[in-house]
Protein backbone atom coordinates (compact mmCIF):
# COMPACT_ATOMS: atom_id res chain seq x y z
CA UNK A 1 0.00 0.00 0.00
CA UNK A 2 2.83 2.41 0.80
CA UNK A 3 4.30 1.90 -2.68
CA UNK A 4 0.91 2.55 -4.22
CA UNK A 5 0.44 5.70 -2.17
CA UNK A 6 3.83 6.94 -3.33
CA UNK A 7 2.87 6.28 -6.93
CA UNK A 8 -0.40 8.12 -6.47
CA UNK A 9 1.29 11.15 -4.89
CA UNK A 10 3.93 11.14 -7.62
CA UNK A 11 1.38 10.82 -10.38
CA UNK A 12 -0.41 13.94 -9.18
CA UNK A 13 2.60 16.19 -9.63
CA UNK A 14 2.07 17.78 -13.02
CA UNK A 15 5.18 19.84 -12.58
CA UNK A 16 7.30 16.84 -11.69
CA UNK A 17 6.21 14.50 -14.44
CA UNK A 18 9.69 13.50 -15.56
CA UNK A 19 10.82 12.19 -12.18
CA UNK A 20 7.56 10.35 -11.66
CA UNK A 21 7.74 8.67 -15.04
CA UNK A 22 11.28 7.49 -14.32
CA UNK A 23 10.05 5.93 -11.09
CA UNK A 24 7.08 4.31 -12.77
CA UNK A 25 9.31 2.83 -15.46
CA UNK A 26 11.44 0.97 -12.90
CA UNK A 27 8.82 0.17 -10.25
CA UNK A 28 8.45 -3.60 -9.77
CA UNK A 29 5.15 -5.18 -10.57
CA UNK A 30 2.89 -6.62 -7.90
CA UNK A 31 2.51 -3.54 -5.71
CA UNK A 32 -0.61 -3.27 -3.60
CA UNK A 33 -3.51 -1.89 -5.61
CA UNK A 34 -6.54 -0.76 -3.59
CA UNK A 35 -9.53 -3.02 -3.92
CA UNK A 36 -11.52 -2.91 -0.70
CA UNK A 37 -13.26 0.03 0.91
CA UNK A 38 -10.64 -0.17 3.66
CA UNK A 39 -7.87 0.31 1.09
CA UNK A 40 -9.54 3.44 -0.26
CA UNK A 41 -10.20 4.74 3.24
CA UNK A 42 -6.47 4.56 3.95
CA UNK A 43 -5.87 6.55 0.77
CA UNK A 44 -8.38 9.18 1.92
CA UNK A 45 -6.33 9.67 5.08
CA UNK A 46 -2.94 9.89 3.38
CA UNK A 47 -0.94 13.07 3.93
CA UNK A 48 -0.86 13.74 0.18
CA UNK A 49 -4.60 14.39 0.30
CA UNK A 50 -4.41 17.12 2.94
CA UNK A 51 -1.77 19.72 2.00
CA UNK A 52 -2.78 23.36 1.38
CA UNK A 53 0.41 25.41 1.16
CA UNK A 54 -0.01 29.20 1.33
CA UNK A 55 3.69 30.03 1.84
CA UNK A 56 4.12 32.20 -1.26
CA UNK A 57 0.71 33.78 -0.85
CA UNK A 58 1.50 34.71 2.74
CA UNK A 59 4.67 36.44 1.54
CA UNK A 60 2.69 38.73 -0.76
CA UNK A 61 0.16 39.40 2.01
CA UNK A 62 3.02 40.20 4.45
CA UNK A 63 1.17 37.98 6.89
CA UNK A 64 4.40 37.53 8.83
CA UNK A 65 7.80 39.18 8.99
CA UNK A 66 10.27 37.80 6.47
CA UNK A 67 13.64 38.32 8.08
CA UNK A 68 16.76 38.01 5.95
CA UNK A 69 15.17 38.06 2.50
CA UNK A 70 14.64 41.77 1.96
CA UNK A 71 17.94 42.48 0.19
CA UNK A 72 17.83 39.87 -2.59
CA UNK A 73 15.76 39.03 -5.62
CA UNK A 74 14.80 35.50 -4.57
CA UNK A 75 11.14 34.63 -4.93
CA UNK A 76 10.43 35.21 -1.25
CA UNK A 77 11.96 38.68 -1.35
CA UNK A 78 10.14 39.62 -4.56
CA UNK A 79 6.79 38.63 -3.07
CA UNK A 80 7.43 40.10 0.36
CA UNK A 81 8.78 43.44 -0.87
CA UNK A 82 6.31 43.72 -3.76
CA UNK A 83 8.96 43.96 -6.49
CA UNK A 84 6.53 44.23 -9.40
CA UNK A 85 9.35 44.80 -11.90
CA UNK A 86 10.93 41.40 -11.22
CA UNK A 87 10.01 38.26 -13.16
CA UNK A 88 8.97 35.71 -10.54
CA UNK A 89 8.80 32.90 -13.08
CA UNK A 90 12.59 33.13 -13.50
CA UNK A 91 12.88 32.04 -9.86
CA UNK A 92 10.13 29.41 -10.00
CA UNK A 93 11.31 26.27 -11.72
CA UNK A 94 8.89 24.22 -9.65
CA UNK A 95 6.13 25.13 -7.20
CA UNK A 96 5.67 22.79 -4.24
CA UNK A 97 2.31 24.31 -3.33
CA UNK A 98 0.88 23.89 -6.82
CA UNK A 99 2.28 20.35 -6.99
CA UNK A 100 0.77 19.43 -3.63
CA UNK A 101 -2.65 20.64 -4.72
CA UNK A 102 -2.67 18.56 -7.90
CA UNK A 103 -1.25 15.60 -6.02
CA UNK A 104 -4.19 15.82 -3.62
CA UNK A 105 -6.61 16.21 -6.53
CA UNK A 106 -5.20 13.07 -8.14
CA UNK A 107 -5.71 11.12 -4.89
CA UNK A 108 -9.33 12.22 -4.79
CA UNK A 109 -9.79 11.38 -8.47
CA UNK A 110 -8.68 7.83 -7.73
CA UNK A 111 -11.26 7.62 -4.94
CA UNK A 112 -14.11 9.18 -6.90
CA UNK A 113 -13.54 7.05 -9.99
CA UNK A 114 -12.81 3.71 -8.31
CA UNK A 115 -14.59 3.47 -4.94
CA UNK A 116 -17.91 2.51 -6.59
CA UNK A 117 -16.21 -0.71 -7.77
CA UNK A 118 -14.58 -1.53 -4.41
CA UNK A 119 -14.82 -5.21 -3.44
CA UNK A 120 -16.20 -4.44 0.02
CA UNK A 121 -18.50 -1.85 1.53
CA UNK A 122 -22.19 -1.10 1.14
CA UNK A 123 -23.48 1.23 -1.58
CA UNK A 124 -24.14 3.85 1.10
CA UNK A 125 -20.60 3.61 2.47
CA UNK A 126 -19.18 3.99 -1.03
CA UNK A 127 -21.39 7.00 -1.77
CA UNK A 128 -20.32 8.65 1.48
CA UNK A 129 -16.60 8.15 0.79
CA UNK A 130 -16.95 9.44 -2.78
CA UNK A 131 -18.81 12.49 -1.45
CA UNK A 132 -16.00 13.18 1.01
CA UNK A 133 -13.53 13.05 -1.86
CA UNK A 134 -15.67 15.33 -4.04
CA UNK A 135 -15.90 18.00 -1.35
CA UNK A 136 -12.18 17.81 -0.59
CA UNK A 137 -11.30 17.97 -4.30
CA UNK A 138 -13.49 21.04 -4.72
CA UNK A 139 -11.62 22.67 -1.82
CA UNK A 140 -8.36 22.12 -3.71
CA UNK A 141 -9.81 23.76 -6.79
CA UNK A 142 -10.96 26.71 -4.70
CA UNK A 143 -7.38 26.99 -3.42
CA UNK A 144 -6.01 26.94 -6.97
CA UNK A 145 -8.51 29.33 -8.57
CA UNK A 146 -8.15 31.91 -5.77
CA UNK A 147 -4.34 31.75 -5.88
CA UNK A 148 -3.40 31.31 -9.54
CA UNK A 149 -6.08 33.28 -11.41
CA UNK A 150 -8.05 36.53 -11.38
CA UNK A 151 -10.72 36.90 -8.72
CA UNK A 152 -14.25 35.95 -9.71
CA UNK A 153 -16.03 38.70 -11.66
CA UNK A 154 -19.37 37.74 -13.22
CA UNK A 155 -18.73 40.16 -16.08
CA UNK A 156 -15.45 38.53 -17.18
CA UNK A 157 -15.20 35.13 -15.47
CA UNK A 158 -16.35 33.22 -18.57
CA UNK A 159 -13.31 34.44 -20.49
CA UNK A 160 -10.75 34.89 -17.69
CA UNK A 161 -8.27 31.98 -17.88
CA UNK A 162 -8.28 29.81 -14.79
CA UNK A 163 -6.43 26.58 -13.99
CA UNK A 164 -6.14 23.07 -15.33
CA UNK A 165 -9.14 20.89 -14.55
CA UNK A 166 -8.38 17.24 -13.88
CA UNK A 167 -11.03 14.67 -12.97
CA UNK A 168 -9.08 11.67 -14.29
CA UNK A 169 -6.98 9.07 -12.47
CA UNK A 170 -4.91 8.54 -15.62
CA UNK A 171 -1.65 10.45 -15.31
CA UNK A 172 -1.40 10.65 -19.10
CA UNK A 173 -4.77 12.42 -19.45
CA UNK A 174 -4.81 15.60 -21.52
CA UNK A 175 -5.83 18.52 -19.33
CA UNK A 176 -7.44 21.79 -20.37
CA UNK A 177 -7.04 25.18 -18.74
CA UNK A 178 -10.63 26.13 -17.97
CA UNK A 179 -12.07 29.59 -17.37
CA UNK A 180 -12.56 31.05 -13.91
CA UNK A 181 -16.33 30.60 -14.33
CA UNK A 182 -15.99 26.94 -15.30
CA UNK A 183 -13.87 26.22 -12.24
CA UNK A 184 -16.28 28.03 -9.91
CA UNK A 185 -19.25 26.20 -11.46
CA UNK A 186 -17.41 22.91 -10.93
CA UNK A 187 -16.58 23.76 -7.31
CA UNK A 188 -20.17 24.70 -6.49
CA UNK A 189 -21.63 21.63 -8.18
CA UNK A 190 -19.26 19.25 -6.40
CA UNK A 191 -19.87 20.80 -2.99
CA UNK A 192 -23.65 20.92 -3.41
CA UNK A 193 -23.88 17.31 -4.57
CA UNK A 194 -21.60 16.06 -1.80
CA UNK A 195 -23.47 17.88 0.97
CA UNK A 196 -26.45 15.48 1.42
CA UNK A 197 -24.09 12.57 2.10
CA UNK A 198 -22.00 14.21 4.84
CA UNK A 199 -22.64 13.17 8.43
CA UNK A 200 -23.38 15.50 11.32
CA UNK A 201 -20.24 14.14 13.00
CA UNK A 202 -17.20 13.09 10.98
CA UNK A 203 -15.20 9.95 11.78
CA UNK A 204 -12.05 12.04 12.30
CA UNK A 205 -10.87 15.58 11.44
CA UNK A 206 -9.69 14.55 7.95
CA UNK A 207 -13.33 13.99 7.02
CA UNK A 208 -15.87 16.75 6.49
CA UNK A 209 -18.87 16.93 8.75
CA UNK A 210 -22.17 18.42 7.57
CA UNK A 211 -21.12 21.83 8.87
CA UNK A 212 -18.03 21.68 6.65
CA UNK A 213 -20.19 21.35 3.56
CA UNK A 214 -22.33 24.33 4.51
CA UNK A 215 -19.25 26.26 5.64
CA UNK A 216 -17.43 25.72 2.37
CA UNK A 217 -20.48 26.83 0.39
CA UNK A 218 -20.60 29.94 2.56
CA UNK A 219 -16.96 30.69 1.74
CA UNK A 220 -17.51 30.20 -2.00
CA UNK A 221 -20.52 32.53 -2.12
CA UNK A 222 -18.65 35.14 -0.08
CA UNK A 223 -15.95 35.21 -2.76
CA UNK A 224 -18.61 35.44 -5.47
CA UNK A 225 -20.15 38.43 -3.61
CA UNK A 226 -23.39 36.52 -3.04
CA UNK A 227 -23.64 37.86 0.50
CA UNK A 228 -27.17 36.69 1.28
CA UNK A 229 -26.27 33.14 0.25
CA UNK A 230 -23.00 33.33 2.19
CA UNK A 231 -24.87 34.34 5.34
CA UNK A 232 -27.50 31.64 4.81
CA UNK A 233 -24.88 28.90 4.51
CA UNK A 234 -22.90 30.27 7.46
CA UNK A 235 -26.08 30.04 9.55
CA UNK A 236 -26.64 26.48 8.33
CA UNK A 237 -23.08 25.56 9.33
CA UNK A 238 -23.40 27.13 12.78
CA UNK A 239 -26.79 25.48 13.30
CA UNK A 240 -24.86 22.19 13.09
CA UNK A 241 -21.82 23.32 15.09
CA UNK A 242 -21.06 26.75 16.51
CA UNK A 243 -18.66 25.77 19.30
CA UNK A 244 -15.70 28.08 19.89
CA UNK A 245 -12.48 26.88 21.51
CA UNK A 246 -12.08 28.52 24.92
CA UNK A 247 -8.66 30.15 24.64
CA UNK A 248 -9.13 31.80 28.03
CA UNK A 249 -9.68 28.47 29.77
CA UNK A 250 -6.66 27.02 27.92
CA UNK A 251 -4.54 29.97 29.06
CA UNK A 252 -5.67 29.65 32.69
CA UNK A 253 -5.02 25.90 32.70
CA UNK A 254 -1.47 26.41 31.37
CA UNK A 255 -0.71 29.87 32.79
CA UNK A 256 2.48 28.86 34.63
CA UNK A 257 4.06 27.69 31.37
CA UNK A 258 2.62 30.33 29.06
CA UNK A 259 3.72 33.27 31.20
CA UNK A 260 7.37 32.27 31.02
CA UNK A 261 9.24 34.65 28.66
CA UNK A 262 10.67 31.77 26.63
CA UNK A 263 10.90 31.36 22.86
CA UNK A 264 9.60 27.79 23.07
CA UNK A 265 6.77 26.41 25.18
CA UNK A 266 5.58 22.83 25.54
CA UNK A 267 1.81 22.92 25.71
CA UNK A 268 -0.96 20.39 25.08
CA UNK A 269 -1.58 20.19 21.34
CA UNK A 270 -5.01 21.51 20.54
CA UNK A 271 -5.21 22.07 16.79
CA UNK A 272 -5.89 18.69 15.19
CA UNK A 273 -8.65 17.68 17.62
CA UNK A 274 -9.95 21.22 18.14
CA UNK A 275 -13.75 21.09 18.53
CA UNK A 276 -13.92 24.05 16.12
CA UNK A 277 -12.71 21.90 13.22
CA UNK A 278 -15.22 21.28 10.47
CA UNK A 279 -12.49 19.63 8.39
CA UNK A 280 -8.71 19.57 8.86
CA UNK A 281 -6.01 20.16 6.25
CA UNK A 282 -2.32 20.83 6.80
CA UNK A 283 -0.68 24.09 5.81
CA UNK A 284 2.63 23.25 4.16
CA UNK A 285 4.00 20.94 1.52
CA UNK A 286 7.33 20.56 3.30
CA UNK A 287 6.27 20.08 6.91
CA UNK A 288 3.00 19.66 8.74
CA UNK A 289 4.06 21.30 11.99
CA UNK A 290 4.14 25.03 12.48
CA UNK A 291 7.33 26.09 14.24
CA UNK A 292 9.62 29.04 14.63
CA UNK A 293 9.79 29.71 10.88
CA UNK A 294 6.20 30.90 10.75
CA UNK A 295 4.25 33.91 11.93
CA UNK A 296 7.06 36.20 12.99
CA UNK A 297 5.85 39.72 13.74
CA UNK A 298 7.64 43.01 13.97
CA UNK A 299 6.90 44.89 17.17
CA UNK A 300 4.77 47.46 15.34
CA UNK A 301 2.63 44.70 13.86
CA UNK A 302 1.88 43.13 17.23
CA UNK A 303 -0.42 46.10 17.88
CA UNK A 304 -3.08 44.44 15.73
CA UNK A 305 -3.79 42.21 18.73
CA UNK A 306 -5.76 43.69 21.63
CA UNK A 307 -4.12 43.73 25.03
CA UNK A 308 -5.08 40.52 26.79
CA UNK A 309 -5.66 38.60 23.54
CA UNK A 310 -4.72 35.03 24.43
CA UNK A 311 -4.12 34.18 20.78
CA UNK A 312 -1.07 36.43 21.05
CA UNK A 313 -0.07 35.66 24.65
CA UNK A 314 -0.08 31.88 24.08
CA UNK A 315 1.63 31.81 20.70
CA UNK A 316 4.25 34.59 20.64
CA UNK A 317 7.38 35.59 22.54
CA UNK A 318 10.16 38.08 21.93
CA UNK A 319 13.07 36.70 19.92
CA UNK A 320 16.29 38.29 18.71
CA UNK A 321 17.36 37.81 15.09
CA UNK A 322 20.74 39.43 14.70
CA UNK A 323 20.16 42.96 15.91
CA UNK A 324 16.39 42.85 15.41
CA UNK A 325 13.86 41.93 18.07
CA UNK A 326 10.66 40.40 16.79
CA UNK A 327 7.71 38.46 18.11
CA UNK A 328 8.24 34.82 17.14
CA UNK A 329 5.77 31.95 17.10
CA UNK A 330 6.75 29.63 19.93
CA UNK A 331 4.20 26.81 20.06
CA UNK A 332 4.53 23.58 18.06
CA UNK A 333 1.28 22.08 16.82
CA UNK A 334 -0.57 20.96 13.70
CA UNK A 335 -2.45 24.09 12.63
CA UNK A 336 -5.56 23.70 10.54
CA UNK A 337 -4.35 26.07 7.83
CA UNK A 338 -6.15 24.58 4.84
CA UNK A 339 -9.37 23.40 6.43
CA UNK A 340 -12.43 25.11 7.88
CA UNK A 341 -13.05 26.08 11.50
CA UNK A 342 -16.09 27.53 13.26
CA UNK A 343 -14.75 31.10 13.75
CA UNK A 344 -14.71 31.66 9.98
CA UNK A 345 -18.50 31.30 9.96
CA UNK A 346 -18.83 33.94 12.68
CA UNK A 347 -16.68 36.36 10.68
CA UNK A 348 -18.59 35.67 7.45
CA UNK A 349 -21.93 36.20 9.19
CA UNK A 350 -20.67 39.38 10.85
CA UNK A 351 -19.47 40.76 7.50
CA UNK A 352 -22.70 39.90 5.72
CA UNK A 353 -24.77 41.51 8.50
CA UNK A 354 -22.63 44.64 8.32
CA UNK A 355 -23.02 44.83 4.54
CA UNK A 356 -26.79 44.57 5.04
CA UNK A 357 -26.69 47.59 7.35
CA UNK A 358 -27.18 45.57 10.55
CA UNK A 359 -24.15 46.98 12.35
CA UNK A 360 -25.10 46.20 16.01
CA UNK A 361 -25.99 42.61 15.07
CA UNK A 362 -22.68 42.25 13.22
CA UNK A 363 -20.74 43.48 16.24
CA UNK A 364 -22.52 41.03 18.53
CA UNK A 365 -21.51 38.11 16.29
CA UNK A 366 -17.93 39.39 16.23
CA UNK A 367 -17.88 39.82 20.02
CA UNK A 368 -19.01 36.22 20.49
CA UNK A 369 -15.58 35.17 19.18
CA UNK A 370 -13.68 37.88 21.06
CA UNK A 371 -15.16 36.86 24.41
CA UNK A 372 -13.49 33.46 24.10
CA UNK A 373 -10.14 35.01 23.13
CA UNK A 374 -9.54 38.16 25.24
CA UNK A 375 -8.98 37.95 28.99
CA UNK A 376 -11.91 39.40 30.96
CA UNK A 377 -9.69 41.97 32.70
CA UNK A 378 -8.97 43.56 29.30
CA UNK A 379 -12.14 42.80 27.39
CA UNK A 380 -14.48 45.43 25.99
CA UNK A 381 -17.13 44.92 23.34
CA UNK A 382 -16.18 46.06 19.84
CA UNK A 383 -18.62 48.72 18.61
CA UNK A 384 -19.02 50.48 15.27
CA UNK A 385 -21.23 53.23 13.94
CA UNK A 386 -20.94 52.56 10.22
CA UNK A 387 -20.01 49.92 7.66
CA UNK A 388 -16.40 51.06 7.25
CA UNK A 389 -15.66 50.90 10.98
CA UNK A 390 -17.45 47.58 11.35
CA UNK A 391 -15.56 46.04 8.45
CA UNK A 392 -12.23 47.27 9.83
CA UNK A 393 -12.95 45.61 13.20
CA UNK A 394 -14.12 42.36 11.62
CA UNK A 395 -11.09 42.15 9.34
CA UNK A 396 -8.67 43.01 12.16
CA UNK A 397 -9.98 40.27 14.44
CA UNK A 398 -10.19 37.74 11.63
CA UNK A 399 -6.55 38.46 10.75
CA UNK A 400 -5.55 37.80 14.37
CA UNK A 401 -7.48 34.54 14.36
CA UNK A 402 -6.11 33.23 11.07
CA UNK A 403 -2.58 34.61 10.93
CA UNK A 404 -0.33 32.43 8.78
CA UNK A 405 -3.11 30.23 7.43
CA UNK A 406 -3.76 31.84 4.05
CA UNK A 407 -7.10 33.45 4.90
CA UNK A 408 -5.44 36.83 5.38
CA UNK A 409 -4.15 36.63 1.79
CA UNK A 410 -7.53 35.44 0.51
CA UNK A 411 -9.36 38.30 2.20
CA UNK A 412 -6.91 40.84 0.83
CA UNK A 413 -7.56 39.48 -2.67
CA UNK A 414 -11.30 39.53 -2.08
CA UNK A 415 -11.34 43.11 -0.84
CA UNK A 416 -9.07 44.15 -3.71
CA UNK A 417 -11.98 43.07 -5.89
CA UNK A 418 -14.42 45.28 -3.96
CA UNK A 419 -14.64 48.93 -5.21
CA UNK A 420 -15.69 50.13 -1.77
CA UNK A 421 -12.77 48.59 0.14
CA UNK A 422 -9.91 48.12 -2.33
CA UNK A 423 -6.76 49.95 -1.29
CA UNK A 424 -3.06 50.26 -2.00
CA UNK A 425 -0.90 48.81 0.76
CA UNK A 426 2.28 50.60 1.81
CA UNK A 427 5.12 49.81 4.19
CA UNK A 428 8.67 50.69 5.13
CA UNK A 429 11.37 47.99 5.28
CA UNK A 430 15.03 48.74 5.97
CA UNK A 431 14.56 52.40 5.24
CA UNK A 432 12.91 51.70 1.89
CA UNK A 433 9.30 52.41 0.95
CA UNK A 434 7.21 49.74 -0.76
CA UNK A 435 3.65 49.58 -2.05
CA UNK A 436 1.31 47.20 -3.83
CA UNK A 437 -1.84 48.24 -5.66
CA UNK A 438 -5.05 46.18 -5.57
CA UNK A 439 -4.59 45.49 -9.30
CA UNK A 440 -0.97 44.32 -9.01
CA UNK A 441 -0.15 41.09 -10.83
CA UNK A 442 1.78 40.03 -7.70
CA UNK A 443 -1.48 39.03 -6.01
CA UNK A 444 -1.82 36.19 -8.54
CA UNK A 445 0.62 33.32 -8.10
CA UNK A 446 2.48 32.44 -11.34
CA UNK A 447 2.70 28.94 -12.78
CA UNK A 448 6.17 27.43 -12.54
CA UNK A 449 8.25 26.94 -15.70
CA UNK A 450 8.01 23.18 -15.27
CA UNK A 451 4.22 23.27 -14.90
CA UNK A 452 3.95 25.21 -18.15
CA UNK A 453 6.45 22.97 -19.93
CA UNK A 454 4.60 19.76 -19.02
CA UNK A 455 1.14 21.11 -19.83
CA UNK A 456 -0.48 21.62 -23.20
CA UNK A 457 -1.13 25.32 -23.70
CA UNK A 458 -1.16 26.47 -20.06
CA UNK A 459 -1.34 30.27 -20.16
CA UNK A 460 0.34 32.35 -17.44
CA UNK A 461 -2.13 34.41 -15.44
CA UNK A 462 0.67 36.31 -13.73
CA UNK A 463 4.45 36.68 -13.83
Amino acid sequence: MKRFLFLIACSGLLAGATGCKKYLEIAPKGQKIPQSLEDYTALMESTAAHIFDYTNQNMVANDFYLYGNQANNALAGINYNWMADKDRVAFLNTDNAYNAAYSGIFVYNVLINNVPDATTGTPQQKTELVSQARLARSMYYFYLITSYAKMYDPATSATDPGVLLNTSDNMEAKLKQESVKTIYDFILREAEEALPHLHATARDPFYANKAAGFGFLSRIHLFMKNYQAAEKYADSAMNRSKVLFDYIAFYNANKAVIDRPTTSVSLPKMDFDNPENYIFHYGSASTQTQGFYASMLQHKDSAQFDKGDTRFIINYAVRTLGTIKIWGYRRIDFPNCGGIRTPEMYYIKAECLARAGKIPEAMEVLNAVRRTRILPAFYADATAGNLEDAMALIRRDKNCEYKGTGLVYLDLRRFNNDPQFRTTLTKEEGGNQYSISPDSHLWIMPFSTTAVAYSDGLIQNSK
